[in-house]
């Protein structure tokens, strides 16, 4: 949406490449060509710049953690403490390297659920949080931890918000890369998601902008 925008203003191509932030940095440091990242933690952004790979960056957007079920809800959850019920066989997370993966799991151990779900061998994880939230679409798990701005187009039902305070804070991290720096048009796209122009789009996606 927002590099489309860019496109027709400042007649410039954006490819966008999507994965999970680890993924993606293993990807950069091996030197894939990139002139921006956009991080879904601090993590990964700092393991970019220890590389020697960032030339600016930018902490960008917040967002929050929800507890989502198929629609219909069959299993009947309403709040974490539900996920212990007998008729949870299936709870979706992101791996436990991508940030998503390790909130939920920062989030459930808070609240003393991820020792006996991982005992009990309920945890299903995907790759990332699309993979994570597509076994609660397909009802292949009773309920799933995702961030709430990958719910708005999914066939789910959010039924919690996660208190932030029970999980790192959560923040995505705009990198410009070195690559980019050498790139007037990466610089300037680097510069617009930053902008005032930009914050409906965040809104409307449910991110909210950090000074």
């Amino acid at each position: 949406m927002l590099a489309e925008q860019f496109q027709r203003s400042n007649q410039a191509e954006v490819r966008v490449n999507l994965g999970p932030s680890s993924g993606l940095t293993t990807q950069i440091v091996a030197g894939a060509p990139a002139d921006l990242f956009l991080s879904a933690s601090q993590e990964w952004a700092d393991k970019v710049r220890a590389a020697g790979l960032a030339a600016d960056e930018k902490q960008l957007l917040t967002g929050k953690l929800v507890l989502v079920v198929p629609r219909g809800n069959p299993a009947e959850i309403r709040e974490p403490r539900d996920l212990l019920q007998p008729a949870v066989k299936k709870v979706a997370l992101a791996g436990e390297n991508v940030p998503a993966g390790k909130y939920a799991d920062q989030a459930l151990a808070k609240l003393s659920l991820l020792e006996p779900l991982t005992r009990e061998g309920r945890i299903a994880r995907g790759q990332d949080v699309r993979s994570a939230l597509g076994y609660v679409e397909r009802g292949e798990a009773e309920a799933g931890i995702v961030y709430s701005t990958d719910v708005a187009a999914a066939a789910v039902e959010v039924v919690h918000a996660f208190d932030p305070a029970l999980h790192d804070e959560i923040v995505y991290v705009l990198v410009l890369l070195k690559r980019g720096d050498q790139n007037r048009a990466a610089r300037q796209f680097f510069d617009f998601l930053q902008a005032a122009e930009a914050n409906d789009v965040y809104q409307r996606l449910g991110f909210a902008k950090l000074p």
